[in-house]
């Protein structure tokens, strides 16, 4: 069963929309953006001139703009806040579809807002994919998955794809969206490689030059290198496994959550440790 969002946390976002001005249907008129969600022609009129909802919204909205701003939150053909938690989430995320709020800082800003009052009802507002460039949001339920945090480590193309890693983590409902987490993994490993890996330093085992998309080999080198010794010997061992871990799931066909959230998991750990070898955070003790 869902989590029920309270009145008190409904008001609470209603109020967000009068005390800071923004308009919920952002670059839209009323009526257009009610349309994306709801069959107005449907629904019936409160002005006896006109047959539905499209009718009597357009005149007061858009000819007459007669009727307060937050109308839409107390009219009873909508219901937001008595509607289904499903219903006034879907309101809020269409209120920063790129179409609604074209400005990404914006949107997040706002998505921000509406978190702050979510997260007492045990639900968050998250960006799930682009368009155009654009954040386009959905809700969830908070503490349903594995959180894995990650700050950026400056490398902007690793820390592009280990956002779209979580992104992808956080939506995944088959075995081929398990598996492209992987392929995102494998795919972050290759790049940290590629910033980190020198080959006057970082000499293979067996002599042989790795690729450029050869991350194993090339990681598999940096560990041996850097983290040489008998003191390094378990921190040696982890990141491999680590890599490991997250090179063997995009071949998984039985590839679930937990084995995505582990290899993404891993995948963090290793870029973690390469970030602290490269002294881009922190330093290691031994």
């Amino acid at each position: 069963m869902s989590k029920q969002i309270s009145e008190v946390t409904r008001r609470a976002i209603i109020d967000l929309f009068g005390a800071s001005g923004i308009n919920w249907a952002g670059r839209l008129e009323d009526d257009d953006f009610l349309a994306r969600l709801y069959d107005l022609t449907a629904l019936p009129s409160r002005d006896f001139r006109y047959s539905n909802a499209a009718g009597d919204i357009h005149q007061h909205c858009v000819r007459n703009n007669d009727w307060d701003r937050d109308w839409v939150f107390y009219d009873p053909r909508f219901n937001l806040l008595r509607a289904s938690e499903d219903e006034f989430l879907r309101f809020l995320c269409e209120t920063l579809h790129p179409v609604v709020r074209p400005t990404p800082d914006d949107a997040r800003e706002l998505a921000g807002d509406f978190n702050k009052e979510l997260a007492a009802d045990g639900w968050q507002i998250v960006e799930i994919k682009e368009i155009s460039g654009k954040p386009v949001f959905c809700a969830r339920e908070t503490g349903d998955r594995v959180e894995i945090f990650e700050e950026p480590t400056g490398w902007q193309k690793v820390d592009r794809q280990l956002q779209e890693m979580r992104l992808r983590l956080d939506t995944a409902e088959s075995e081929v969206q398990y598996q492209a987490v992987g392929l995102l993994c494998r795919e972050a490993l290759i790049s940290v490689a590629q910033e980190v890996y020198d080959p006057a330093r970082h000499r293979s085992s067996d002599g042989t030059t790795p690729s450029d998309t050869d991350a194993k080999r090339m990681l598999d080198s940096i560990f041996d290198a850097d983290l040489k010794g008998t003191t390094n010997e378990e921190a040696r061992a982890h990141a491999k496994a680590a890599v490991r871990l997250a090179l063997a799931l995009q071949h998984k066909r039985t590839a679930d959550f937990r084995t995505a959230a582990l290899c993404a998991e891993g995948t963090c750990s290793v870029v973690n440790l390469l970030a602290v070898l490269a002294g881009r955070r922190g330093r290691l003790l031994g």
